[in-house]
């Protein structure tokens, strides 16, 4: 009788939320992900790809299994991740100085030109280039990566600084706050959330800059990799690589995504 009386008591709807569900964010891509494949499936199995020129999704399956069990990707993905961290590493210079060219005129006056020219320049078509620069071996491929990437993160710093809201800075002067205070405490805390979305760009651009390398002037690698395996016409391993490259991207994106909401918290209220 006591037990009834105290379930009466409850409302319905907090049972309902205490109910555990699956976040949207993760249930409607899932979801997606899975009728592309169930559709790509039937259709590969009904013989209507050419396993010649294409491939479906289980026997990409097989053969990511096999290159995962036989650990031969695990020495692609060590160097190719080697490369990408240290040229990314590097690109991440393009933060300050995207604080400064945004934050004193002269500078964005004087350099922006030349940022905006070399941003929409094709760096992939001058990866011979930089192989001829920096050889066959790891330095080329570091280089390339940086060159791609550190552009993303330096203008959209700048347009972060830019974007500062008049009224924080001029709060900030009328306390008296210097330029090393007016940067730390209002300036860079609103570039944030640009800063990430640079980096977020950045990765995209760093991939393609390590594939492209290994692919032209690379023995080892995921770039390296995927050509081996195109010459040899083998397409399910060719597009097992691949996907492993898009499943990368998407957790290194998500991981940028958590790292936002713990230094920008603001942005999300």
């Amino acid at each position: 009788m006591q037990k009834a009386e105290i379930s009466e008591t409850i409302p319905s709807s907090a049972i309902r939320n205490r109910s555990w569900k699956i976040p949207r964010n993760i249930l409607y891509p899932f979801v997606t992900l899975l009728i592309v494949l169930t559709v790509w499936e039937v259709i590969g199995q009904l013989n209507l790809i050419d396993p010649f020129m294409f491939s479906w999704p289980s026997k990409i399956f097989v053969q990511a299994q096999i290159f995962f069990i036989s650990g031969e990707v695990f020495k692609h993905l060590a160097v190719s991740g080697m490369e990408v961290g240290l040229g990314f590493a590097m690109a991440l210079i393009g933060i300050p100085i995207g604080l400064a060219m945004g934050y004193w005129k002269k500078l964005e006056l004087a350099f922006d030109p030349f940022v905006t020219a070399l941003y929409t320049t094709p760096m992939i078509a001058l990866t011979p280039l930089f192989v001829l620069w920096f050889g066959l071996e790891t330095l080329s491929k570091v280089m390339m990566v940086f060159a791609l990437s550190v552009f993303p993160i330096l203008i959209n710093t700048m347009s972060g600084v830019k974007m500062t809201e008049s009224s924080l800075i001029k709060a900030a002067r009328s306390y008296g706050a210097n330029e090393a205070q007016m940067f730390k405490e209002v300036i860079f805390p609103s570039a944030i959330p640009f800063i990430i979305t640079g980096i977020r760009l950045a990765i995209g651009r760093a991939l393609i800059a390590v594939v492209v390398a290994e692919m032209l002037a690379g023995n080892i690698g995921i770039g390296y990799a995927i050509r081996h395996a195109s010459e040899l016409f083998q397409t399910a391993q060719y597009l097992a690589y691949v996907v492993v490259l898009m499943v990368i991207s998407v957790l290194l994106t998500e991981l940028l995504k958590v790292f936002e909401k713990k230094l920008a918290p603001w942005r999300n209220s």
